[in-house]
């Protein structure tokens, strides 16, 4: 039995995804294949080709450290809140140029990403590894599993409208939160029997005082629908709450690490149950 691994998109509360895999690896839990979105791609990339949560932790700490950051770098980013629509408009409005193609350049996010790969390629990972991006051509998802791991993971965090979408080919690559936040169905395509998926939990308020809080909270009532829909496809699902942490601030990395760690190992020995299970 092939076991899979799927790790969702959320911003910088992706870091929580550190403290899954430390969990699953200290119940011995082993990974056959792993893909992710957004940054559960940036993640997965380097679970798959440091398959160690020790390692990922000092590279996160390193990227933290050396990369000037602001509140639109990948790391920092996240879709989700009403202050970065705030954020974004106030920003937007301020420079209507910008809005011919993005805000902001990925200059810091491939300075960052090559922190964490360097030159590496998908062919060199330990684990298999794939991350998945939005066509916006063909309005379809696209599973990226070749080349370098900073061309493919820049294409599944290029949030539209604040990155630069990104060339494959005769693609127009945009972030894959788009049509698969959680994308398990495109890890079953690659051979997956049983797929443990990963969600950074975050539920809608409808409390919106203006606009931009309701153009929000639609937006919110869409994803959660589509991240219900690809849930409901894995075997077993972790939902890491991460509602007290702002998605665009990631100096409390350590935190979000240590919250993923510990929601997962309580439900470790329910997993080995369904691992057992299906391995019967």
């Amino acid at each position: 039995m092939k076991t899979g691994l799927c790790l969702g998109g959320g911003g910088s509360r992706g870091y929580a995804h550190v403290g899954a895999i430390r969990a699953l690896t200290e119940a011995g839990i082993k990974i056959d294949i792993v893909n992710g979105t957004s940054i559960g791609a940036i993640m997965g990339g380097m679970y798959a080709l440091y398959p160690d949560a020790d390692t990922m932790t000092t590279l996160v700490k390193k990227v933290v450290e050396s990369v000037h950051v602001n509140h639109f770098n990948l790391f920092r980013h996240s879709t989700e809140g009403p202050a970065f629509l705030r954020s974004w408009l106030n920003e937007a409005v301020c420079d209507v140029a910008a809005l011919s193609k993005s805000i902001q350049s990925n200059r810091n996010n491939i300075k960052a990403l090559k922190i964490l790969f360097d030159e590496k390629r998908f062919e060199d990972t330990k684990i298999p590894f794939s991350a998945i991006a939005t066509d916006i051509i063909a309005g379809e998802t696209v599973i990226i599993k070749r080349g370098k791991l900073v061309d493919g993971i820049l294409a599944s965090a290029a949030i539209p409208g604040i990155f630069p979408p990104v060339m494959r080919g005769k693609k127009v690559l945009v972030d894959g939160y788009v049509l698969a936040n959680i994308p398990v169905s495109q890890l079953r395509q690659q051979g997956a029997d049983f797929i443990i998926s990963v969600g950074l939990l975050e539920l809608p308020s409808a409390d919106y005082h203006n606009g931009v809080d309701l153009l929000y909270y639609v937006e919110s009532l869409k994803q959660q629908k589509l991240e219900q829909w690809a849930i409901a496809q894995s075997d077993f699902h972790i939902p890491i709450d991460m509602s007290q942490f702002d998605a665009s601030h990631f100096e409390n990395y350590l935190e979000a690490i240590e919250r993923g760690y510990k929601t997962t190992r309580e439900i470790i020995p329910t997993l080995l149950e369904k691992l057992e299970q299906a391995n019967a």
